[in-house]
């Protein structure tokens, strides 16, 4: 028929179909498409769409027609995905050119007088990808133009109707969808059958809470043909750890979340949830449960070359220790430390060492792994993740310098105090100048000064510092070697 050429070159696999049956694979492209990571600029995408519409009035049964049809097609599919899933850094701007095109791209569509069953399917398909309903007459329409290869798509067409509907993620509301749903994979390929499974997975996303594991796990399912344990961490890097443990726990799922369950957690190595859910422990100062679950893995143990109470003139508290320190040991510890702090028998060394723990575990400490499963090393001002707080730790070194009167000693914790003023004014966005979205790095020290110099509380800490501690040999060492002092 007017489009089996178009057959073999588009189309890798497909359905067992009749000899003289066409129809175009329109989920395969889309996914390929988006993990490749390929799309039409604007322009380009306008020029395609002024010739599909010179087309449709002077050759709308062309090889030619049809072949921008369905590239056409895939674009709208592919733009759709991404920006659902929020891939792109332009999402706003790029949202509404893919709105304006794909309005262009359906209004074309709607002036063909006799529309194919290709061309009626493709203006179906992208608007029940918009969460519009499908209307009975269209299926009617559709339906006549159907044969015995074409009713999966059809099928897709009521499954996605039916998936739009759905306004809840209870276990019996996405149950109901199951049977369509099985009646429609059947009759794929298993290739298919996994893609028509991460649409759903997407189509799905704006029912659970954004910031739940659930909604993260199903935009992993949907971005990802095969998801890797790095993925996994990757999601639950600054995740609570209750909800980890809430979804791990929870004894009832849906048909579709068993699916997202399976395909998520079978990546996962012996023992990883309970090492994941120390490290997420830790992360939120849960000392004893991170303790609970690192002793369920032994072999599992993290080990630093630094000692996680200890500190030193750099900024980072990077002095070699003189055996690794174990991530068992060191919650352990903290665990110990809290106890005194909460009952009241803690001194002045007490704060100062839960201080330490507390800043050496945060991603400016020695240990920041202890906390996180990825340490990253550029971190956006508008996005300042939870394990670069140092409020706490502030507070435990004030403590501390409260119950000392040993000058030494005020230096040093006076000391560590100034860092993390240093540090609050890195993270405060209202002292960085117009353009800079990063924290800078050490060999950025003219960005560094500039944002310092917009921060009156460390200004004063310095001036501080120095009026208070210059006399004292510690103090003395510190103005003359740390960074800080450079910078003013």
């Amino acid at each position: 028929m007017k489009w089996i050429i178009l057959l073999t070159l588009l189309i890798s696999s497909s359905l067992a179909s009749d000899a003289n049956d066409d129809y175009y694979d329109f989920l395969q492209p889309l996914m390929v498409n988006l993990e490749n990571n390929q799309s039409q600029t604007s322009t380009n995408r306008q020029k395609l769409l002024s010739r599909f519409k010179s087309l449709a009035d002077t050759a709308p049964n062309s090889n030619e027609f049809y072949y921008l049809n369905y590239k056409l097609m895939q674009e709208f599919q592919h733009l759709h995905f991404r920006i659902k899933i929020k891939e792109s850094n332009n999402i706003n701007e790029k949202k509404d050119l893919f709105i304006r095109d794909k309005n262009i791209f359906i209004k074309i569509l709607n002036s063909i007088e006799e529309p194919s069953f290709f061309t009626l399917y493709s203006k179906l398909y992208l608007e029940i990808l918009d969460s519009k309903r499908l209307k009975y007459n269209d299926l009617v329409n559709l339906y006549t133009l159907t044969n015995r290869a074409k009713q999966p798509y059809v099928q897709l067409l009521s499954y996605l109707d039916s998936l739009n509907q759905l306004n809840s993620i209870s276990i019996v509301d996405q149950n109901n969808l199951h049977t369509k749903l099985e009646l429609l994979l059947e009759n794929l390929p298993k290739q298919q059958q996994i893609y028509i499974l991460r649409l759903t997975a997407l189509q799905l996303l704006p029912l659970y809470d954004n910031n739940s594991i659930e909604f993260e796990f199903n935009k992993l399912f949907a971005q990802k043909s095969t998801i890797k344990r790095e993925d996994i961490l990757h999601v639950l890097n600054y995740k609570d750890a209750d909800l980890f443990k809430e979804y791990i726990m929870k004894e009832k799922r849906s048909f579709f979340e068993k699916r997202v369950f399976k395909a998520t957690i079978k990546t996962l190595k012996r023992n990883d949830v309970a090492m994941i859910l120390a490290i997420l422990y830790m992360q939120k100062n849960a000392y004893d449960e991170a303790r609970s679950y690192i002793r369920q893995t032994p072999r599992n143990n993290l080990y630093s070359p630094y000692n996680p109470f200890s500190t030193s003139i750099e900024l980072n508290n990077k002095s070699i220790y003189k055996k690794n320190s174990s991530f068992r040991k060191f919650a352990e510890t903290m665990s110990r430390l809290e106890i005194r702090l909460e009952d009241g028998s803690a001194k002045a060394r007490d704060y100062y060492l839960y201080g330490n723990g507390l800043y050496n575990k945060s991603c400016f400490g020695n240990f920041p792994k202890s906390s996180v499963f990825f340490h990253d090393k550029n971190i956006s001002i508008n996005a300042i993740p939870p394990t670069c707080k140092l409020e706490k730790a502030q507070k435990a070194y004030e403590s501390a310098l409260k119950n000392t009167s040993k000058d030494k000693f005020k230096a040093e914790i006076a000391y560590h105090l100034l860092k993390i003023e240093f540090y609050k004014a890195l993270t405060n966005k209202k002292n960085y100048p117009k353009g800079i979205k990063k924290i800078p790095k050490f060999t950025e020290n003219q960005t560094i000064q500039d944002i310092l110099q917009s921060s009156r509380s460390f200004i004063e800490a310095v001036k501080d510092y120095k009026l208070d501690y210059a006399q004292t040999k510690y103090g003395k060492r510190v103005i003359e070697e740390s960074i800080l002092f450079t910078y003013l």
